[in-house]
């Protein structure tokens, strides 16, 4: 399973227990079919960058997900048919953190040889010293 981040922005017009609505329903599919929630942020009604659908403000919610793609299908649909949501985004979390790993891994090799071969240069240069 893949770790996912979905965001999507709600009309600012909608009430409460609707946005709550809605995060449940996501909630139950993601659940259904084997997935895990990671963590569900509920950021607020922020201003939007550019206006959308004449709104210049919304409702921003964060889902942070452990799932198969099939699943990350299945709420997109779900959220793009719901009419409060304005727009959704989903960005695959886990590719980053291995691409991240593998450079850290990377300067932990580069690192290692070059103290390695400091510690070789410095007993060379002691050795001329000695002759």
């Amino acid at each position: 399973m893949a770790n996912y981040e979905i965001m999507f922005i709600v009309n600012p017009n909608t009430a409460e227990d609707e946005i709550d609505k809605i995060n449940t329903q996501i909630e139950g599919v993601i659940t259904s079919a084997a997935g895990q929630i990671l963590k569900i942020e509920k950021m607020g009604k922020r201003r939007l960058a550019y206006e959308v659908s004449r709104f210049r403000e919304a409702f921003y919610v964060l889902f942070a997900l452990s799932a198969n793609g099939d699943v990350v299908r299945e709420c997109e649909r779900r959220l793009r048919v719901m009419d409060p949501v304005l727009k959704y985004l989903t960005v695959r979390v886990d590719e980053e953190t291995r691409r991240l790993d593998k450079m850290k891994n990377y300067r932990q090799k580069r690192a290692a040889r070059r103290s390695s071969g400091a510690a070789v240069a410095t007993a060379d240069q002691a050795g001329e010293e000695a002759i």
